[in-house]
């Protein structure tokens, strides 16, 4: 069940006996939604290229050993260039489409990742990771998006779980390359993880064009025909005839339909009526909840936590960092078969109370450490660590970006993932920025500040989060309109599909049960597309 008791009727369209993997359209499909994965995979292995580089000595040599507010920078300096492109991204991306804004996308990052690798100083590494940053401001708009609004219904819920732990791929690459080029006795040892950063964004941009456009957004740009053939060809197995098809492109195109009549569609739409208020506290709350969690101190600042338990031996970090980063991915990966299972509000829940005991666990074990110097209660952090650490992987990336992106309207995915994504990146950036100082002023006792934090998180996802298990991305972005208005676009959804189903059979001169065996070029899709629009 989902939002207090809504049925996901697609499901009663699928057939059971059938799996993607037995039709050669379905690896196709698998596929083009793992190119749209690989920017996530990027975002991973930046994040832990950071930490990575920090603990090689050539790296520190080369840029003076930066503390404080100068480390801080470098962490942050790249999700300041994504602040730049968070609000021209949407409409690029709306204007012009998906596919368009990765390749623009993928263009920047390549040149700032080169210039990031072919640093001679502090300013120089700065302007390459800015420029890294805005395109990816580009990507991260549209990646999501393609794979959620391309993916089979029933696999949605799982691929954008493992898009958000695609991350933890990118991650294992960066600390293991790293832990490899901490033996290079050149500045070579932190360049070469640097530059093998472009290999998976070079890969998408050479790919991405010859791949299928979002069929959502070639139907709000009234594309139908096209929309329907990316449906029949990946959905429906090149069966025009097929009950899901037709399903989904009614509601889709009735959702469309909606939304233009009620002129939804611009910046000031995410705030004109109550349902789409409540999305976008939402959205904003549950960035400021994912950046103040705690999951930033290790993300990007692994060694000087290990600093604060006496663990400063630079290949046990890099060992830690590397186990880290591994765990994380399967927690992730687990996350993505779940959300349907157990449903979106109930992982919020349970893991976030897992990492406040966790997180305090942490504060507990460093405390006695640095006031004892208690060498097991140093271990005891790396444990803690390690669970906390799961927690996130498992509740919050894949789980988080998959709720903001499927409660928001066709029309305003894009604007609504970027009001999530600036709001994020602002957070991050002060976080970056500020950790660093907190952890030289503060110590352990920086935890504490992040122990509270959970405690109010922990509230706003009680009273706000809805569940929304079980339905289509259409079903979902009205569900806080009422529960009444999913099930009218339910209703009105399956009843044109079935007059479609209908007609076309009748205009094909053929009964309804042998209609499965037509071709995928037969005169029904143009029939019905024609009777539609």
């Amino acid at each position: 069940m989902a939002g207090g008791g809504i049925a996901g009727h697609y499901k009663t369209l699928i057939n059971p006996n059938e799996h993607w993997w037995q039709h050669v359209r379905g690896w196709k499909l698998m596929f083009w939604v793992g190119l749209y994965c690989l920017g996530n995979m990027a975002n991973g292995y930046d994040g832990a290229l950071v930490t990575g580089l920090q603990i090689l000595p050539f790296w520190q040599n080369d840029f003076n050993h930066p503390t404080g507010s100068t480390l801080g920078l470098l962490g942050a300096v790249q999700n300041i260039g994504s602040l730049g492109s968070i609000p021209v991204a949407p409409l690029w991306n709306d204007r012009f489409g998906r596919r368009k804004t990765i390749i623009l996308g993928t263009m920047m990052m390549i040149t700032g990742a080169a210039l990031q690798a072919g640093a001679k100083n502090v300013n120089w590494f700065l302007g390459g990771r800015a420029l890294l940053g805005f395109g990816g401001g580009f990507n991260n708009n549209a990646d999501p998006l393609m794979v959620i609004e391309l993916a089979y219904p029933s696999h949605r819920p799982i691929l954008s779980g493992c898009y958000g732990s695609l991350t933890g791929v990118g991650s294992i690459v960066a600390a293991a390359l790293t832990f490899g080029t901490y033996y290079i006795g050149s500045s070579w040892s932190w360049r070469l993880p640097a530059l093998v950063q472009v290999i998976p964004t070079v890969f998408q941009m050479c790919m991405v064009m010859l791949g299928p456009e979002s069929p959502r957004w070639l139907m709000s740009k009234g594309k139908y025909q096209e929309a329907m053939d990316v449906l029949v060809y990946y959905h429906g197995k090149g069966d025009p005839h097929d009950p899901l098809v037709l399903y989904e492109f009614e509601e889709m195109k009735k959702g469309v339909e909606e939304e233009k009549k009620n002129k939804i569609g611009g910046w000031v739409s995410l705030w004109n009526t109550p349902g789409m208020r409540r999305r976008s506290f939402i959205m904003m709350a549950l960035a400021l909840s994912g950046q103040w969690s705690g999951n930033g101190l290790v993300t990007y600042y692994l060694s000087p936590v290990l600093n604060t338990i006496g663990i400063t031996d630079r290949t046990q970090q890099l060992g830690i960092n590397l186990g880290l980063t591994v765990w994380n991915f399967f927690c992730g990966i687990f996350a993505g078969f779940s959300a349907d299972k157990f449903g979106r509000r109930r992982i919020f829940l349970v893991t976030t109370s897992m990492m406040l005991a966790f997180l305090i666990a942490v504060t507990i074990c460093s405390a006695q450490y640095n006031i004892h110097h208690d060498k097991i209660s140093g271990a005891f952090v790396v444990v803690f660590i390690y669970l906390f650490t799961g927690c996130y992987a498992f509740g919050w990336p894949g789980i988080m970006l998959l709720y903001v992106t499927e409660i928001v309207p066709t029309s305003l995915r894009s604007k609504g993932h970027s009001l999530w994504a600036i709001t994020q990146a602002s957070f991050l950036v002060f976080n970056q920025y500020t950790n660093p100082i907190g952890f030289a002023s503060l110590g352990w006792k920086y935890y504490i500040v992040f122990d509270l934090v959970m405690v109010v998180i922990l509230l706003f996802l009680y009273f706000f989060i809805i569940e929304t298990k079980g339905l289509t991305l259409e079903e979902t972005a009205v569900l806080f309109d009422g529960e009444d208005v999913v099930r009218d676009l339910q209703d009105r959804a399956d009843q044109q599909a079935a007059v479609d189903a209908h007609m076309s059979n009748v205009v094909d001169g053929i009964p309804e049960a042998e209609a499965e065996g037509k071709s995928p070029g037969s005169d029904k899709a143009s029939f019905v597309h024609t009777e539609r629009v």
